[in-house]
């Protein structure tokens, strides 16, 4: 057995779980080489979707791609969650017809675009670009990709509604004939060009436009990376959202070639974990598994259980090492016993489980409640003793409130299960073999069929946050009632899940109505704090109203005790020492230099240098000159908040979305542009 430097367990830095968060990524000895990574860095690669449920590595290969390419450019696009509805969805079925193609050439140019501008900041001058090039960047090259998307839109579409054959087809053919001029541009540098979309979940409101707009979307970038040698759009994808896009898509097979899969082998997991426990050793152990035996106690019952308790995914298995390594270092254990490893596994569990219920939040809103109604019952049930549970909750007043939009469409047994094992809640066993667990990769997405003698087999990982008992339901009692789960319950201020829901509902029907300027000013101080304690509560507390007196009125800010343990604003709190979060209210649509000024006068050493500034219109150029100021003058940070952004905070808290990936991105987004 190999023996471990003194302290080495105290020095362990696992790294954070989610990728938006992990320093540890910056250092690119830490990846693991999967095909996904190698499709990723090859130029030549003809896969340009990659496709995987969350926590399998998606981000973390956007973030490789950006750390070693030379010419990367990451997209975070809004243009999925349309305000406007399509006149007639069923115009849009066929790939093939005017109205999918109208959508498609106007990505394929907004997308092509983005590339020429990628393109010439690394060509100073660019003297004897194409006429038509210049032209195109001249006139649309300072739009943001959203904008200019929707300007393409709107130009095609009016042609197409107009019957004005001669206009569509000028408006159609540009695309096309932009990227012939883009190809001859390969023979002055031959360096690739890449374009990383990615959270598309972020605005993702899972609409049948939304839809429609994302398979024209996956269509154009697979056109635009096939057809100019120098360019490549890579769209990082879940595989819930791919799914619908292949249900639609008469044509997905077009897609499915550029496709790849986010699979993991239990060797490549391994790996993992290896090279992050190496990552402060000065001597370090071979990977393939002395590394993990000299650090673990019974090295191979405890990566077997690991194993069993964990999906094959890298998050999973982060997680629960991760928590072992703490329980560890309390125990003040010089290794980590197998005593740590299953003291980890509740604690694990309870993670995965309010995970789950995130993840599929945007496809089936309250899931997580619907979860734990599972609480305290039987780890299997018959098909009669799941009968007998979509009863009972059909008869629940808060499921009916919060999950009868989608539960009530998928209520026979057959549905129901297919539904849970979709998401890997449960597995399918038939005829006395394994229950049959749903992969992780965009290939089989088919359960086992159902019939009289098919039992089904909750996942092992959610066992212990349900508190499941080791028993097979085949039937319950009408007089049983649900039992209750704190994890799932955990609401600010004690609301139940219904008087939460209305809260959110009637928070963003005001803001929807709410009028600009001072009329409205009032009103929508109060709608950000409630924003700030019914969507971010986890994290900030103790949120009160800082009110002072401007031009005869009260003005009402807000500042609240940042918490944080992990995440986004734990990330703030240690960079910005923001031990509180002040939050700005502008109810207008144009910031000004001033209000930049003003706010920064929040920045000190006692509260933090940090302060979200929450108004009602869109970004623009300027701003970010504004915050860059700041960021140099103050060492601070100005994070502006619109108001779509608030309607999303408050889509996904209603949802039982706890994830802060869309506040993050926001920052990010930020910081990149004023780096």
């Amino acid at each position: 057995m190999a023996k471990l430097p003194k302290q080495a367990i105290r020095r362990i830095k696992i790294g954070q779980s989610f990728a938006e968060y992990d320093r540890s990524l910056d250092d690119p000895s830490i990846y693991v080489h999967t095909p996904a990574l190698a499709a990723a860095e090859d130029p030549e690669s003809s896969k340009f979707f990659f496709v995987g449920r969350r926590g399998t590595g998606k981000t973390a290969i956007r973030k490789y791609a950006s750390l070693m390419g030379e010419s990367v450019k990451v997209i975070v696009p809004e243009i999925f969650s349309p305000s406007s509805t399509l006149q007639d969805l069923e115009l849009f079925t066929n790939v093939r017809q005017r109205p999918f193609r109208s959508l498609v050439s106007a990505f394929r140019r907004s997308l092509q675009i983005e590339l020429l501008r990628l393109w010439a900041e690394a060509q100073p001058g660019h003297h004897g670009t194409p006429a038509k090039i210049t032209r195109e960047l001249d006139e649309f090259g300072s739009l943001d990709f959203d904008m200019r998307c929707l300007t393409f839109i709107s130009t095609i579409s009016e042609a197409l509604v107009a019957g004005d054959d001669k206009r569509w087809l000028v408006e159609n053919k540009a695309a096309g004939e932009l990227a012939n001029e883009m190809k001859p541009l390969a023979s002055r540098n031959m360096r690739t060009y890449t374009l990383l979309i990615d959270s598309i979940d972020d605005y993702w409101e899972g609409s049948d436009e939304g839809l429609v707009y994302l398979t024209a979307f996956m269509h154009a970038c697979l056109e635009t990376s096939s057809q100019i040698p120098w360019a490549r759009t890579i769209l990082f994808l879940r595989e819930n959202i791919f799914e619908r896009v292949r249900a639609i898509d008469m044509e997905s097979s077009r897609l499915e070639t550029a496709v790849v899969g986010m699979e993991w082998t239990e060797k490549q997991l391994l790996e993992v974990i290896e090279r992050r426990l190496n990552k402060n050793l000065t001597a370090k152990y071979a990977l393939g598994g002395a590394t993990w035996g000299a650090f673990f106690e019974k090295s191979k019952q405890a990566w077997s259980d690991v194993m069993e308790y964990c999906q094959r995914r890298p998050r999973d298995v982060l997680i629960y090492v991760s928590n072992a390594v703490e329980a560890a270092q309390l125990n003040g254990h010089e290794r980590i016993m197998i005593e740590d490893v299953q003291q980890a596994r509740r604690r694990f569990s309870v993670n995965r489980l309010r995970d789950l219920g995130d993840e599929y939040s945007e496809n089936y809103p309250a899931i997580s409640l619907l979860l734990s109604r599972f609480y305290g019952l039987g780890r299997e049930y018959t098909l009669g003793g799941l009968e007998s549970l979509i009863r009972k909750l059909h008869n629940d007043p808060e499921i009916v409130r919060l999950c009868g939009a989608w539960l009530f469409d998928n209520s026979s047994p057959e549905r129901f299960i297919r539904l849970l094992y979709n998401i890997g809640f449960l597995g399918i066993r038939s005829e006395g073999k394994p229950a049959k667990f749903r992969s992780l990769g965009p290939q089989d997405t088919s359960p086992p069929p159902v019939s009289n003698a098919t039992d089904v087999v909750i996942h092992k990982c959610y066992w212990d946050a349900l508190d499941l008992q080791e028993a097979l339901v085949r039937q319950l009692p009408e007089e049983k009632e649900f039992g209750k789960i704190g994890v799932i319950q955990d609401l600010p201020g004690g609301l139940d899940p219904t008087e939460y829901a209305d809260n959110i509902d009637l928070a963003t029907s005001e803001l929807q109505e709410l009028p600009l300027g001072r009329p409205g000013a009032a009103d929508f101080e109060e709608i950000v704090g409630d924003v700030i304690k019914l969507c971010f509560f986890r994290a900030l507390e103790n949120v009160e109203d800082r009110s002072r007196d401007h031009e005869g009125r009260i003005i009402r800010d807000w500042i609240a005790a940042n918490r944080a343990q992990t995440g986004f604003w734990e990330s703030i709190r240690v960079r910005y020492d923001a031990v509180q979060v002040t939050w700005e209210c502008k109810n207008y649509r144009d910031l000004s230099a001033d209000d930049f000024h003003q706010v920064s006068y929040y920045m000190n050493d006692v509260v933090g240098r940090f302060i979200v500034l929450a108004f009602r219109g869109e970004m623009k150029p300027t701003y970010y000159q504004h915050i860059k100021r700041v960021a140099t003058d103050k060492k601070g940070f100005i994070l502006p908040i619109t108001e779509k952004d608030l309607h999303v905070f408050l889509r996904q808290a209603k949802n039982g979305k706890v994830k802060e990936d869309h506040i993050q991105e926001r920052y990010d987004m930020v910081l990149r542009k004023i780096s």
